[in-house]
């Protein structure tokens, strides 16, 4: 009996860290500004389209000057997020620091270059050629003519006309109208705004670990290497325990396992659960007050990389081995925390982690 009283116990404690929120102190149509600490700050965006987010935005007020960690993917959120921290502070943007490469942190920096001449673009050494590259043939490829994305749009206003998905015959309700409209013109704006993209490379750079002073407070930089991304940075405030993890620790939409490296980013994980934090402000998603949801993760990326060895052993090919795996024990933890998203979604971050545990675990360069 005492046992079943444990158990629920620890199940709501367990519900609790998971639904633990923070007082929202500024707010616009489409993000909010919560306060985790006295002078530290998460701000939490919704979707920038149907098909990409923004990253969460970090600020942290010093004595001298803000420092920001990560820049959203399009500039006029970067825009709008200036505007929320102006209203809790008028003390200039000295510092933007960025996570990793991936263009949903990091194409709003043109926001804070514009608006604090002089800001410092910190970045680690390498990611720092990584980003511009990256945001320059994605805005670039994007934006093309015959783009993909130019075509997608396209088709979805074709359907719209006709009132129906062409590919079931359904009618749209009253309800999907507004809702296509919307996803139309988020993508539209999308597109126009990686038209006209000025991409600004990072301007500071550090190698493993570099301190920044903001008087009363301390920001402390590290690069964890390879886990997410080759290379992601945690902003750790030793005097508060806050961590900013950036996509190391991402829980809605999905983790984020395209680029990832399984057997590196269990290590990582493991590492910072070691660290005394009191919150954990992750790249996408709530602010996280345990370690909960991130032994989750490191089940299962350890499931992965267990289903490969044993499919290595048993002389399976890839394709076998993605047709066989069975992921469905952490599909509750995993993805229905996550915004309401089709099916696909799931098996599209399965696979992607299936492929990049089997580069791993063979040593094909992804080590």
């Amino acid at each position: 009996m005492k046992s079943i009283y444990l158990s629920i116990i620890f199940f709501f404690l367990a519900i609790y860290s998971y639904c633990t929120t923070f007082p929202v102190v500024a707010k616009d149509s489409s993000a909010s500004m919560q306060k985790i600490a006295e002078g530290v700050y998460v701000i939490i965006h919704e979707h920038a389209t149907d098909e990409w987010p923004h990253g969460n935005t970090g600020v942290v007020v010093g004595d001298n000057g803000v420092f920001v960690i990560d820049a959203c993917y399009l500039p006029s959120r970067a825009r709008a997020d200036i505007s929320l921290i102006r209203s809790v502070t008028k003390k200039p943007v000295k510092y933007l620091g960025i996570t990793h490469w991936h263009m949903d942190h990091n194409n709003g920096i043109v926001a804070y270059t514009d608006s604090f001449p002089g800001i410092q673009i910190i970045s680690e050494r390498r990611s720092a050629e990584y980003i511009p590259l990256n945001s320059s043939w994605w805005a670039v490829s994007s934006a093309k003519e015959n783009s993909a994305r130019r075509k997608a749009i396209s088709d979805l206003e074709k359907e719209l006309k006709l009132g129906k998905d062409t590919a079931t015959g359904a009618t749209y309700s009253n309800e999907e109208i507004l809702k296509r409209k919307k996803i139309i013109d988020q993508r539209k704006n999308e597109l126009d705004e990686l038209s006209t993209l000025k991409v600004i490379p990072p301007n500071k750079f550090f190698d493993k670990e570099m301190t920044v002073e903001l008087g009363n407070r301390k920001v402390v930089l590290k690069d964890w290497g390879k886990a997410n991304s080759v290379h992601d940075v945690t902003y750790y405030l030793p005097k508060e325990k806050i961590l900013f993890a950036g996509d190391i620790i991402v829980q809605i939409p999905i983790p984020f396992t395209f680029e990832s490296w399984p057997t590196s980013w269990i290590s990582v994980i493991e590492q910072i659960e070691k660290m005394p934090l009191t919150a954990i402000v992750t790249g996408h998603g709530p602010v996280l007050t345990d370690f909960s949801y991130t032994k989750l993760l490191r089940d299962f990326f350890g499931a992965a990389i267990a289903k490969v060895n044993k499919a290595l052993q048993e002389g399976l090919t890839l394709n076998q081995l993605k047709a066989s795996a069975d992921f469905s024990e952490f599909r509750k933890g995993v993805w229905q925390r996550s915004v309401d998203a089709p099916d696909s979604d799931w098996d599209a971050i399965v696979n992607a982690l299936i492929d990049r545990a089997w580069r791993c675990v063979r040593g094909q360069g992804a080590e």
